[in-house]
């Protein structure tokens, strides 16, 4: 009986725990996604009139506050990617199973809420003025694959490598966050460092994605970025099972 009740009790807490990880994942994409755009929005206004400088360090910020404000935990993720390479480094596909549908629902919602607030006051239309037009498609999707697997890379030796976890190791990763972006967040159609959140930001105001091919939408924003993470999972994995002795 007391063997019952322990397998009874260990599947209730691992059933809560996936509950609150994907609750923690749902209210963090709806931070980050809201946050995100509101930002780029408010640099490209002539009303606010900030620098790059500071969009690049408020981004940086909206990454660090959506980790920390829904549970103060540093087990969420917010990028799908993030949770790919995390699903692979500990055989669990159910880290995608509860972890990206929470990320997707709560992108829409962080884009509708974003949408609210700017038709109702600065009226900015991000891709018209935000975006660095690229040439060559290839390097669109090069460009945007090296972002998905150097965010990966980043998490992996801030989070696992050197253990920099909860409050120290969101700040580490929320820096590297920003200099990624500014390195690669002004530039069309790379969307890696919120790809739900540009999805819905496109179908929902009839942007870009609508003009491209299906072909190139579906290489550039998924098939191209996930081998960039499962590149960096095979580059690390040594590391991984080094560390698993």
């Amino acid at each position: 009986m007391d063997t019952i009740a322990k397998t009874v009790s260990k599947s209730r807490a691992k059933t809560r725990t996936i509950l609150l990880n994907a609750l923690a994942e749902f209210l963090a994409s709806i931070i980050f996604t809201s946050l995100y755009f509101i930002f780029i929005s408010r640099y490209f206004s002539e009303e606010f009139g900030s620098s790059i400088v500071v969009l690049f360090f408020t981004i940086g910020v909206a990454f660090f506050a959506a980790i920390f404000i829904p549970f103060h935990t540093y087990r969420i993720h917010i990028i799908p990617f993030v949770s790919l390479i995390s699903a692979l480094r500990k055989r669990d596909p159910m880290v995608l199973v509860h972890k990206v549908p929470s990320q997707i629902l709560g992108a829409f919602l962080g884009v509708l809420i974003f949408n609210s607030i700017n038709m109702r006051t600065i009226k900015v239309d991000i891709e018209s003025l935000q975006m660095i037009p690229l040439s060559d498609p290839g390097l669109t999707i090069l460009l945007n694959t090296v972002a998905a697997a150097l965010l990966c890379y980043g998490f992996y030796l801030i989070r696992i490598l050197f253990k920099a976890k909860r409050l120290s190791g969101t700040i580490y990763l929320s820096l590297y966050f920003m200099v990624l972006f500014a390195a690669t967040g002004l530039f069309s159609s790379v969307s890696a460092l919120n790809p739900f959140g540009y999805l819905f930001y496109d179908l929902l105001q009839n942007q870009t994605i609508l003009n491209q091919s299906f072909l190139f939408v579906i290489v550039n924003h998924f098939l191209a970025p996930i081998i960039g993470v499962f590149l960096v999972f095979y580059y690390i994995k040594p590391k991984v099972m080094y560390q698993n002795k």
